[in-house]
């Protein structure tokens, strides 16, 4: 029996903060999508280090995968992964609903902003079709070769033909972009002797390799894909927000009040909110869900990524230096004419895709999507805080951590908590004053700095979050 050509979707010390005071209602994760793919993407300096969710279904003898890299890899480039990781990555960072109350705003001055085993070594060589086998190697229960062309991809598509790849012959044209453009080709098998006897999946591996090029291979990933297919990357950098350079970022309506009454319901109304950013006519857009230091997150859908856990996928630091931002992107077979071109961006402001379930009174202080703010809406009753606010210390007012304020085209949470994950009380701290503007996500503005405003001579809410 021929082994599928199966390409894997792509190609194959915190600052102190006050916690967020609402309550957590629930998440929109990568299980609501079908056919979604996920990734993880380390990059540091010149260094790119990949982790696939293997969503592979059928027999472990019918498991193949090629994917383009740039240099030949060895054993020690490769490791095999935890499953459960991976989930913890999505479950951290995916748009997330909450609730508010009244009792969330409080009075206090107002502060300004602040600054296959197939071919043993004897095979290795096949000069007749211009491939050669430059390397393999097993890690786990995967067997590994690392495939170099030249001349003609019909040379490579008959080696893998003539070692059991069932191969589309859509997938020629693509190859011979990446002959052309001297990459070699990670090929990987299922060793059917080294399956753990009851296994019945196959464990995520990473692998690294040094390149100049921050991107990533998906095209041949269209080849065999069976329609329309969503892809999230979980970018882990130690320079700030990763964004793509070469596709266009879609914006989202968000950080407002909607009539959603639990965690189901979101998860239905956030698959729509993302299905109208997305949709175009011309090249596929992506959308930031989540950006943020992975030691922090505020509300906390889970517990903040561990120095371990950023590690195991290949992170060479702890996790307050990993900074992780979640693209969310969909795109049809003919829609990708080009990889994708990543760039860490420098940027570490903080931002994520949040909705507020809707309550009446908190329209004078908050948005409702799909209308903005309500004129003459809801109002809370006035709080025992009245007159002159009680003495709470020097306030926590900067929108950036690096005193740099962000665009005001750009949604940034910059508080960062490291608990109350479950929104119980947080005390009567005075917060950040919440943006009363509807707000796009996009890494590809300039941040600019504001000019100091005069000490404050009133008294105007504050929103704890």
């Amino acid at each position: 029996m021929k082994n599928s050509f199966y390409v894997w979707a792509l190609a194959l010390l915190p600052s102190t903060a006050h916690a967020f005071c609402g309550t957590y209602v629930g998440q929109a994760g990568a299980s609501l999508y079908n056919n979604a793919s996920q990734i993880v993407v380390v990059r540091q300096e010149n260094r790119t280090t990949l982790t696939m969710a293997n969503d592979f279904e059928g027999g472990f003898d019918n498991f193949a995968l090629v994917i383009p890299v740039p240099e030949v890899l060895s054993a020690e480039d490769v490791a095999l992964v935890e499953p459960g990781l991976i989930a913890r990555l999505d479950g951290y960072s995916g748009p997330r609903l909450v609730s508010y109350t009244c009792d969330d705003f409080l009075w206090d001055y107002d502060y300004p902003d602040a600054s296959d085993g197939g071919g043993g070594g004897s095979e290795g060589s096949t000069s007749d079709l211009n491939v050669n086998v430059e390397a393999e190697f097993s890690v786990g229960a995967y067997d590994f070769q690392v495939l170099s062309a030249n001349g003609s991809a019909e040379g490579l598509v008959a080696w893998l033909l003539g070692h059991n790849y069932e191969i589309s012959g859509e997938a020629s044209g693509l190859l011979q972009e990446y002959i052309d453009a001297q990459q070699y080709f990670l090929a990987a098998k299922i060793s059917l002797e080294a399956v753990p006897e009851g296994a019945t999946f196959l464990p995520p591996f990473r692998f690294g390799y040094d390149s100049s090029v921050f991107s990533l291979p998906i095209r041949l990933g269209t080849v065999n894909s069976p329609g329309e297919q969503d892809l999230i990357i979980y970018a882990i950098s130690d320079n700030g927000r990763v964004g793509v350079s070469n596709y266009e970022e879609a914006t989202l309506e968000d950080e407002c009040m909607h009539d959603i009454p639990d965690a189901e319901a979101f998860g239905s109304f956030y698959k729509a909110q993302f299905a109208q950013a997305v949709a175009t006519t011309g090249a596929p857009k992506w959308l930031l869900e989540y950006g943020w230091s992975s030691a922090s997150c505020d509300p906390c859908a889970e517990e903040p990524i561990s120095d371990e856990e950023v590690q195991a996928f290949g992170f060479d630091g702890t996790s307050p230096d990993a900074y992780l931002s979640r693209i969310h992107m969909r795109y049809g077979p003919s829609d990708i004419t080009q990889d994708l071109l990543l760039y860490a961006s420098g940027e570490s402001s903080s931002t994520q895709v949040r909705y507020i379930q809707y309550v009446e009174e908190l329209e004078e202080f908050l948005p409702v999507c799909g209308i903005g703010m309500v004129e003459d809406g809801g109002t809370c009753e006035p709080n025992e805080h009245t007159g002159e606010p009680e003495d709470t210390g020097t306030p926590q007012h900067t929108d950036h951590p690096d005193d740099d304020p962000p665009n005001d085209d750009e949604h940034t949470d910059s508080e960062e908590a490291t608990g109350c994950a479950s929104g119980s009380g947080c005390g009567h701290t005075p917060l950040l004053q919440w943006s009363l503007v509807l707000v796009v996500l996009s890494l590809l503005v300039s941040t600019r700095r504001r000019e100091q405003a005069p000490q404050p001579q009133r008294v105007t809410k504050h929103f704890r979050r």
